[in-house]
């Protein structure tokens, strides 16, 4: 995926992360990964193993940072005074050896001298493994990595290349960051969201669409998992990566898309479902030889019925966001009668698709709000609203 102006929200902001680094072959992808954190807003000082240190130069951490590299413990104690309540610890690259003196008791570099303190002391601990995939996947390791999951610490998967468990791209572990900051707010929460566009076919060769890159949606999975969410369901598709800590079942068509909701609708109880796919309004007939191109064609298309109204009738008590894409910042409320949904979002297609920055209007709870903001910020703004929003509390759209 390409960078993005937007690709920060500054969700670590007034936040300090110390990353501990042990020796794995994948510190030379730390200094990124420093930059990228404090693109996100938080302060960041760098901490080596001995071993560490001779396979990369601390300067090069410090150049990153902005700070001095902590190689050994003085008389200041760093391994303590480094705490505060703002500090998060992120042990990257974690090597076989350093998790098993982690999740055994064992502080004898700086890496598990750092988690010894921290974890005592309440501090938010995010560990990323690096090592060959055979050691990763060792009986040994699994019980280390299953001992500290058990504690309470965030372990961010690896990923897998050939013989390689290699260290998680920067995006991934700053998810986990933030959920470690935030994720008691979505806690023990299941989440679908429904995005990208549909497709039915016109003839074996040919589709009839619509406009969605998915970008909403891929969002909402991110900060899903930012805010703590325990299940996260992603029905449709996207031009971005969905992260692999989402069930991610990528449908175009729009009867396969149909059909998958209608499947974890029965297998899940989602406490949100948000629903920003351009899910097509109408119906077509699929001629089955393919339509020549040296005649004129007709195409009839029959509305047919709204997938929210069903996804209301199976799931009652979920509370809902839906999007509306109007012309002008209008609003008719009888469009969502029988889908009742918790929250509307209105957007127009003044602007071209695939804009980061939009106006959005949000209506719910006998409110109207205004904002301008990219994807990101949409996707926060819906869980900020979402989270204090109770279907028992009774829905009144009539703004």
């Amino acid at each position: 995926m390409n960078y993005i102006e937007s690709h920060f929200e500054n969700m670590l902001s007034g936040k300090k992360v110390v990353i501990a680094s042990s020796a794995s072959i994948s510190i030379y992808r730390i200094p990124d990964l420093i930059r990228d954190i404090k693109r996100e807003g938080a302060d960041v000082i760098s901490g080596m193993s001995e071993n560490a240190s001779e396979l990369i130069n601390p300067d090069v951490m410090k150049w990153a940072s902005g700070h001095d590299v902590i190689t050994k413990i003085t008389g200041n104690i760093e391994h303590i005074s480094l705490f505060d309540e703002n500090t998060i610890l992120l042990i990257a690259p974690a090597s076989y050896n350093t998790i098993a003196k982690m999740a055994n008791g064992i502080a004898d570099n700086i890496p598990s001298l750092f988690f010894s303190y921290a974890y005592g002391h309440g501090n938010p601990v995010v560990i990323v493994p690096a090592m060959h995939k055979d050691m990763m996947n060792s009986k040994i390791n699994m019980e280390n990595i299953k001992k500290l999951r058990e504690l309470g610490i965030l372990i961010v998967d690896p990923e897998y290349d050939d013989t390689k468990a290699k260290i998680a791209d920067n995006d991934r572990i700053i998810d986990y960051l933030c959920r470690s900051v935030y994720g008691s707010k979505l806690k023990n929460k299941n989440v679908l969201i429904i995005s990208g566009r549909s497709e039915l076919n016109i003839d074996p060769v040919r589709i009839m669409s619509n406009r969605s890159s998915g970008y909403t949606g891929y969002w909402l999975t991110r900060n899903a998992f930012r805010l703590g969410a325990d299940v996260i369901t992603y029905v449709g598709n996207s031009e971005y990566n969905i992260p692999s800590y989402a069930t991610y079942m990528k449908k175009y068509n729009l009867r396969e898309i149909i059909v998958e909701i209608n499947t974890y609708l029965s297998i899940n109880r989602y406490d949100y479902i948000i629903m920003p796919m351009a899910l097509m309004d109408f119906d077509l007939s699929e001629s089955k030889e393919k339509l020549k191109s040296n005649s004129d064609h007709d195409i009839t298309l029959k509305p047919r019925p709204k997938v929210r109204d069903r996804i209301r009738e199976m799931s009652p008590n979920s509370v809902m966001a839906l999007f509306s894409l109007e012309k002008e910042d209008n609003y008719d409320e009888n469009k969502f009668k029988k889908s009742s949904p918790d929250l509307v979002i209105l957007n127009d297609y003044k602007h071209p698709f695939g804009e980061t920055i939009n106006d959005y209007t949000f209506i719910y709870n006998n409110k109207k709000e205004t904002l301008n903001c990219d994807k990101s910020g949409l996707s926060l703004k819906i869980y900020d609203i979402i989270l204090n929003i109770k279907r028992e509390d009774g829905i009144d759209f009539k703004v």
